[in-house]
């Protein structure tokens, strides 16, 4: 409860997705050679907002189903229909989202929808830590003018991001969806993109024109007078 939000804050979401979790490691290992194959159409991130939310509030449920039954003074499940119909939602939450979504599903559809279907759509962790990620400190940086619209990082994104969209509109960005790989700069032909975790505006993001006017330094009248 505690190391979860604090190291998302600092690191994003790759600190588990990229560095602990077994579905990214074998995402990253056995299932390297379909990474690309992640679709990036509009309509896959529409689905991927709604789904991975709604196994996350589900998750939430079933957690909260296990635990307050159990607490001390309350008496929910005293009835034999209520505890039965307790068992049989965990029940079905484990069968459908751990087995069959995360483990059938997941690993399956690896030649089909790429390395990360179950991260990218279906994860209550991922979900919850990527909401995290938005407020913390990580972010992709892309340096100012420097894209030539290859469309390599795009093309290897396994959570199926348009990176290429943001680096061609100059844009520094922070995605929920995103696990922190590096690949998308790994792959970059000039070196536009890199992983930051970082508060403040890199002096490196400048615009040329600003270090040449001195703008940068903002109102030198007020500070000359």
């Amino acid at each position: 409860l505690v190391l979860v939000p604090v190291m998302t804050v600092l690191y994003g979401k790759r600190w588990y997705c990229s560095w602990v979790c077994g579905c990214g490691g074998l995402a990253n290992t056995f299932g390297e050679p379909w990474r690309h194959l992640s679709t990036k159409s509009g309509w896959s991130w529409k689905f991927e907002k709604v789904s991975i939310h709604t196994v996350l509030v589900l998750s939430l449920v079933v957690t909260a189903m296990w635990i307050v039954p159990s607490l001390p003074g309350v008496n929910l499940v005293a009835g034999t229909t209520a505890h039965t119909a307790l068992t049989w939602v965990r029940s079905a939450y484990a069968l459908v989202v751990v087995t069959v979504l995360s483990g059938m599903a997941g690993t399956a559809l690896y030649p089909v929808g790429g390395t990360r279907v179950w991260c990218r759509f279906f994860c209550p962790m991922a979900a919850m830590i990527g909401l995290i990620q938005k407020f913390g400190r990580f972010r992709i940086r892309v340096k100012r003018d420097m894209c030539i619209s290859c469309g390599m990082c795009s093309k290897y994104c396994e959570m199926g991001i348009d990176v290429r969209a943001y680096a061609q509109a100059n844009f520094s960005f922070t995605r929920a969806s995103c696990v922190g790989c590096g690949l998308c700069a790994e792959v970059c032909p000039r070196g536009v993109l890199r992983l930051e975790n970082v508060r403040r505006r890199d002096p490196q993001e400048l615009q040329m024109t600003a270090l040449i006017d001195e703008s940068w330094k903002g109102d030198r009248s007020a500070v000359e007078a």
